[in-house]
C-alpha cells in the first residue's frame, strides 16, 4: 500500500515537473500570432506639411500577421485632425474690414478651419527580442507605403455662410494626396499572462502630394505644385493578440 502511494506521489511531482517545463518551453518559443492594434498618436509636421498645419492628432487601427521567424506584414489606416491651421489667408478677400464675413442673413459670421485627412498604408518588418526568455517581444522595426489624403475643413456653425461651404469649400479646401512612405521604430510587448500587450515608437511619414482640386478661388488659378509632407509621430497603441490553437498556451498561466 505504501508502496503504492510513493510510486502514485512520485508520478504526480515527475508529471508536474514535465507540465511546469513544458510551459516554460513555450515561454521561450517564437510564436505566430495575429495582431490586431488601436493606437494613437501626436504628430508634427514638417515641410510643405509644416507650412499648411500645426501639430495634429492620429487615431489608428491595424492588423498584423507575426510569423515564427519573428518577421511581420500587415497593413493600417489612420484617421488624421487637428485644429492648428497655418495657412489661413484663403479666405481674407471675403473678409469685412472687422474680420468676418457676411452671412445670408446680413448679419456679420465667422467660419472656423480644422484639419481633416486619413493614411492607409501596407507594412513589414521584424520584431528583434531584447528581453531575455520573451522572445516575442522586443525592438520593432517597420516599414512600408501606400496613400495619404489631407485637407482644410471649413466649418460654418450658423449654416448662413453657403458660399464657402458645400460645392463651393472645394475652392478652398486644398484637398491634396498621393504616394506616402512610412517608417516606425519602437518597441513590441506581448506579455505571457495576457495582462498589457502594447506597442510604443516614432513614426515617419513622408508624403509626395499635390493638390487636387481644378481652381483655388482666391489664387485664381489652379496650384499643380508637387509637395513633400512629412509628420513625425509619438505613437503609443493596445495589442489584442490572438494566437493559434498550440500557442495560445503559453498566454495563459
Amino acid at each position: 500500500m505504501k508502496k503504492g502511494i510513493v510510486s502514485i506521489f512520485i508520478l504526480f511531482i515527475t508529471t508536474g515537473a514535465l507540465f511546469a517545463q513544458q510551459k516554460n518551453n513555450l515561454g521561450d518559443t517564437i510564436v505566430n500570432a495575429t495582431l490586431l492594434q488601436v493606437g494613437y498618436a501626436i504628430q508634427f509636421p514638417f515641410a510643405d506639411m509644416g507650412e499648411r498645419f500645426g501639430n495634429n492628432n492620429c487615431i489608428s487601427g491595424g492588423i498584423s500577421f507575426k510569423v515564427k521567424n519573428n518577421w511581420m506584414f500587415g497593413a493600417e489606416a489612420n484617421f488624421l485632425f487637428g485644429g492648428n491651421i497655418k495657412e489661413d489667408t484663403m479666405l481674407d478677400y471675403l473678409f469685412t474690414s472687422g474680420g468676418f464675413l457676411i452671412g445670408t442673413n446680413g448679419i456679420a459670421e465667422s467660419v472656423l478651419l480644422f484639419e481633416r485627412g486619413y493614411y492607409f498604408i501596407g507594412k513589414f518588418g521584424k520584431v528583434i527580442p531584447v528581453v531575455k526568455g520573451n522572445p516575442n517581444s522586443g525592438l520593432q522595426v517597420m516599414g512600408g507605403a501606400g496613400f495619404i489624403e489631407h485637407k482644410i475643413k471649413i466649418e460654418d456653425p450658423e449654416a448662413a455662410v453657403p458660399y464657402v461651404t458645400g460645392d463651393y469649400a472645394k475652392g478652398y479646401d486644398r484637398l491634396t494626396n498621393g504616394l506616402v512612405l512610412y517608417q516606425y521604430i519602437g518597441y513590441l510587448r506581448l506579455d505571457k499572462r495576457k495582462l498589457l500587450n502594447f506597442n510604443a515608437g516614432v513614426e515617419f511619414i513622408e508624403g509626395f502630394t499635390q493638390n487636387r482640386r481644378n481652381f483655388n478661388f482666391d489664387q485664381m488659378k489652379r496650384d499643380d505644385s508637387k509637395r513633400l509632407d512629412i509628420l513625425v509621430g509619438l505613437k503609443l497603441a493596445w495589442v489584442l493578440p490572438l494566437y493559434g490553437k498550440g500557442e495560445h498556451r503559453m498566454y495563459t498561466y
